[in-house]
């Protein structure tokens, strides 16, 4: 075979070899960076071996034995080295800062992380920083902490106390966990940052308040956490590890006016200047985006500096380390500061822990670092020493230039130009709903708490498995529970999923223990007897589900219902209650008719309580029996407008069962769904009511026709302009790429365009729901205009404006112009609310609790 006919055929292999190489971090498969990258796209990479920078000296080890004479650093003598200091005036200046990165809560559970991995980097890291007044380490996860502190000795909790009052051991952002920031509300962001500080405060006292927060995981920054997290919440800092691709390369190479790295992030438009945060992405080289210049991994990756061993290296790592730090000033303001994070997921544990991969030890780390400040500064062309995100920021104060001003937050954020971060937006949405609602029911939980001055004594049902105490209330393993759960390998959807359900699992059981709770407050507030007041989801029989399932409810002819408003002004809520029977009637506290409606449960709704059924090693009459205690008993829903309920307050409602009602009205009959093969232009049998009329909807605004024949929905009618507008939904399914680039849980790259799903089963019956209008005071609106700019909330606090595919005004290029939005890069969470520019203000709305006797 010729050399040219060989060639020809390994091109499309070396074209997809180059393609992958490219999306693998600019490394080749045995890890190494690939030669030959510019500086920006070197920048990109993870962190490699010693050697990835050509040296600038000759190395002692190269040269002839005979003539090289003494190593260029002399041993110590009383083998013992010098790692005080601080900031010297005049040079590079390298703020060391050792960290750890433990996940609440990934690969495996909290639980599980704690006991294989985190107990032992913890219990560590206490004793190795104790042999050295000098050392630092920051540490973030308080869930972890706190579950050490339950099971430390005295001594050690001594230890540890010292190590925090000498500002060696810092607790950074003090969260519960490092939660995601796309997907919670900040009420969920707040609990567990104050679950986290609370337990701070109450063992270490306020002095060791966390001074800044350290994002350094998550797949994307809101406004939310620059301005309320961060500046508001007392922190004045704020560093991250990931940053899109095109931005850092914009900065790297300082275009369009930004200067390197850091910033001030102006996050909030209403409190202005007053609520600023120094905020910046870390330079380095990291894994998973923790930027750091070294890694410490394998044997031929330690700092040997004894002449007498063959592998003497200390003069190669003290050049690397003094072009780092060059490398990073010459893409720094006030480039005599820079900081580097040393660490990563789960590392600076004990050596003789069996470990789930590499994980580089604690007194692996600290020797080697030692080490380095030894070194370095003896060759003084730097300055470095141990220090802590708070120290580094110190420093940058006193500089007397101007940092660029940011106002917009950081979202989506990708890799390169095919991997976007936006598929978590929508990943587990059960999960994303549960905390929702959990966060919910807590706020109301808190208030009543308060209100009522019910004790944890007096409602008398401890959750099962607590979560690590932090306070005397009822509520707080639930706090706990959906503080883990906002992790950003949580809530945000990107574990596996073992993972998630253990977070739902937490939440349910913890939850059990806050709905006794509420249920006696409002019984108090009602001066009713204990026990007289179930709260929706009172788990009275198996776990309720959605609105299918109430024990409470189903079977009686009568029941009262108690609405608890938690927000600070009146809202309107549509309660949907399962009940038996298809006419109701509704009143209110006074008498007074309700607007009410029964809708029929369809036959797939009645069967979700039968998931809970495990009939593994059941027999035949078992599996019956069980069925038979699962089966719902509800046929109805019963949906009742509550209106105006009043602010931080209670209403109550009384439903009773009346054939005569001309309040309630029963619905008719839902309409079958046909399959869709039909939109996907394949042939389909004629189904049997395929003369059907069509079955028209209405409000006094808006009317919605659902074709008879498909019962799908056809059309909308404005009914005060006359204007029709031909409307469908149809169900859609995304095909995951196949190889690079890659498709899942974080990013959103499907291998095309969705396609149609044959629903030729009752799996997925679409529900049309429609409320009669309100009008909204002032020209608030709700449409939603695709149009160039427009909002979206920052975690339901703040409106952020977007503009359509821009970055820096235009500094940025989409790799998929026919098909923006198929890798996520046009994708943009709402936590709650999305509008247009004409739109303006929004009302925000919450959640009421329901309780029923």
């Amino acid at each position: 075979m010729s050399e040219i006919m060989i060639v020809r055929r390994l091109l499309p292999t070396l074209a997809l070899l180059a393609q992958r190489v490219r999306a693998n971090g600019c490394h080749d498969a045995a890890g190494k960076v690939i030669t030959g990258l510019a500086q920006p796209e070197e920048s990109f990479c993870t962190a490699g071996a010693l050697g990835e920078e050509t040296p600038t000296i000759e190395l002692f080890r190269h040269k002839d034995p005979k003539t090289r004479g003494e190593a260029p650093y002399p041993f110590p003598p009383d083998r013992k080295y010098n790692t005080s200091g601080g900031p010297v005036s005049g040079k590079i200046n390298v703020h060391l800062v050792p960290h750890t990165h433990d996940d609440t809560g990934w690969q495996v559970t909290v639980d599980q992380y704690f006991a294989s991995e985190v107990f032992y980097v913890i219990d560590t890291v206490i004793t190795t920083l104790a042999a050295d007044p000098n050392r630092k380490f920051i540490y973030v996860e308080t869930a972890f902490f706190a579950r050490w502190w339950e099971q430390a000795p005295d001594e050690k909790r001594a230890t540890a106390t010292r190590l925090v009052q000498r500002r060696q051991l810092e607790f950074i952002n003090g969260g519960w966990c490092m939660h995601d920031e796309a997907s919670p509300l900040w009420t969920a962001m707040v609990d567990q940052t104050t679950r986290g500080h609370q337990f701070i405060f109450k063992h270490f006292g306020p002095e060791a308040a966390p001074k800044g927060t350290w994002q350094i995981d998550p797949f994307g920054h809101s406004n939310t956490q620059a301005w309320l997290l961060s500046a508001e919440a007392g922190m004045e800092s704020l560093f991250w590890g990931r940053m899109d691709w095109q931005d850092r390369t914009m900065r790297y190479e300082r275009k369009q006016g930004t200067n390197g790295f850091e910033w001030v992030w102006q996050g909030s438009r209403s409190l202005g200047s007053s609520a600023q945060t120094f905020a910046g992405n870390l330079f380095g080289r990291g894994a998973g985006g923790y930027s750091s210049w070294f890694s410490f991994e394998g044997s031929g990756a330690q700092v040997n500096d004894d002449p007498a061993l063959f592998d003497y290296n200390v003069d190669q790592w003290v050049d690397k380390f003094v072009q780092n730090a060059r490398e990073q000033a010459s893409h720094t303001q006030d480039a005599e500061h820079q900081i580097w994070a040393l660490g990563s997921d789960f590392q600076y544990q004990n050596a003789d822990q069996p470990r789930s991969g590499i994980r580089v030890h604690a007194d692996q780390w600290y020797r080697n670092l030692d080490k380095l400040i030894h070194y370095v500064n003896l060759n003084g062309s730097v300055n470095a020493f141990y220090s802590t995100p708070s120290l580094y920021v110190d420093q940058k104060k006193r500089w007397n230039g101007t940092y660029e001003l940011r106002t917009d937050d950081i979202f989506p954020l990708a890799d390169d130009s095919h991997n976007y971060w936006s598929g978590y937006f929508t990943s587990r949405p059960a999960l994303k709903r549960q905390v929702r609602f959990a966060t919910g029911v807590l706020a109301s939980a808190r208030q009543l708490e308060v209100v009522t001055q019910t004790t944890a004594k007096e409602v008398d049902r401890p959750s099962a498995k607590h979560a690590p105490v932090v306070g005397s209330s009822w509520t707080d393993s639930f706090e706990g529970t959906v503080g883990v759960a906002t992790h950003h390998d949580g809530m945000s959807g990107t574990e596996r999923q073992d993972v998630t359900d253990d977070y739902a699992m937490r939440i349910s059981s913890s939850q059990k223990e806050v709905e006794a709770g509420i249920g006696l407050a409002v019984s108090k507030l009602l001066k009713l007897e204990r026990g007289a007041v179930s709260h929706c989801h009172c788990h009275a029989a198996d776990d309720c589900l959605n609105i299918s399932v109430c024990a409470a409810t189903t079977g009686k002819d009568a029941f009262t219902i108690a609405a608890w408003n938690p927000l600070a002004h009146s809202v309107s809520e549509v309660a949907r209650i399962p009940v038996s029977g298809g006419r109701w009637s509704v009143t209110d506290g006074v008498g007074r008719a309700v607007p009410s409606q029964v809708v029929p449960l369809d036959e797939r709704t009645k069967e979700l309580p039968l998931l809970y059924l495990n009939s593994f090693g059941l027999s035949t009459r078992q599996v019956a029996e069980a069925k038979a205690r699962l089966e719902n008993k509800a046929d109805h829903v019963l949906m009742v407008a509550l209106e105006s309920l009043p602010p931080v307050g209670l209403a109550t409602f009384h439903a009773a069962a009346d054939a005569e009602s001309t309040v309630a009205r029963a619905a008719p009959p839902p309409v079958d769904v046909a399959g869709e093969a039909a939109q996907a232009g394949e042939a389909a049998e004629a189904p049997a009511f395929a003369e059907a009329a069509d079955t028209v909807v209405e409000s006094d605004v808006f009317s919605l026709t659902f074709d008879g024949a498909s019962g799908l929905l056809k059309s909308l009618t404005n009914k005060r302009s006359g204007a029709t507008t031909a409307l469908a939904i149809s169900w859609g399914w995304y095909n995951s790429s196949v190889g690079e680039p890659r498709s899942e849980c974080v990013f959103m790259c499907p291998d095309g365009t969705a396609g149609p799903i044959p629903v030729d089963t009752p799996w997925l019956p679409p529900v049309a729901r429609h409320s009669d209008g309100r009008p909204m005071p002032n020209n608030w609106g709700k449409e939603v205009i695709a149009g160039h700019t427009w909002y979206t909330d920052s975690n339901g606090k703040e409106m952020v404006k977007r503009a359509g595919a821009s970055l820096k005004d235009g500094e940025v290029e989409f790799m998929e112009p026919l098909n923006e939005t198929m890798c996520g890069c046009n994708d943009i969470h709402a936590a709650r609310r999305p509008s247009a520019l004409a739109a303006g203000r929004k009302l925000q709305s919450g959640p009421a609790v329901f309780s029923f006797w």
